[in-house]
């Protein structure tokens, strides 16, 4: 049972990546799956397996490191800024992971459905996969995306070979092959994708009071 409510839509939260003053980044919570997305008119199904997560965007000194990611109710471990930073929600952006298997396939693109004709040869990576991510590693992924993988504590992110759980097509390695397959057009946002599909995010109510 969730105890405590999670922070509201443009909540800023810090992140400290080092002990070093100024190494923060800004995680900006975008929606509380189950407060501001399974509310609205006829959510996609691919939402429901987050109804307990909240959808979040990492930067750090305006650079966005995770444009999207889903987080579970430790992010309430982290400090707030005072202000807050409002979400419109046409500029959400989702991630984007690989459901089913073989020919049964699909880009799951926040609420937009994308068919891969795959095989049965291609392995998709965990990381292509879906899940949610705790706060220490937001961490982690964030060190990772500004290339400071070498001062991420744990042995096996070091490694070249390792499949960072990013949890997000867009980030893995050759990600636009994934986009590609899937016949998503080049330089489609997603607010765009998801209109196309009958889902347009402008039906989220995305504001400080939801």
């Amino acid at each position: 049972m969730r105890i405590h409510e999670p922070p509201a839509p443009g909540t800023v939260l810090d992140l400290p990546l080092s002990p070093a003053p100024g190494d923060v980044a800004q995680v900006r919570v975008l929606a509380a799956a189950r407060r501001d997305l399974l509310t609205a008119p006829d959510p996609a199904p691919a939402l429901r397996r987050f109804a307990d997560a909240v959808l979040v965007e990492v930067s750090f000194r305006g650079r966005d490191l995770l444009p999207g990611a889903w987080v579970d109710d430790s992010l309430g471990s982290l400090a707030r800024r005072p202000r807050p930073s409002p979400v419109d929600p046409a500029r959400i952006r989702f991630p984007a992971v690989v459901l089913g298997e073989g020919r049964g396939s699909v880009l799951a693109w926040g609420e937009t459905s994308w068919p891969l004709p795959l095989d049965g040869s291609v392995q998709v990576p965990a990381s292509c996969r879906p899940g949610v991510h705790r706060a220490a590693e937001l961490r982690r992924l964030a060190l990772t995306a500004l290339g400071r993988r070498a001062e991420v504590a744990l042995t096996r992110w070091r490694e070249e070979q390792f499949d960072v759980p990013w949890h997000d097509v867009r980030l893995v390695p050759h990600a636009a092959w994934w986009f590609d397959i899937a016949q998503v057009p080049r330089e489609m946002r997603y607010a765009d994708a998801a209109r196309g599909q009958g889902r347009s995010p402008e039906r989220f109510v995305l504001t400080p009071s939801s």
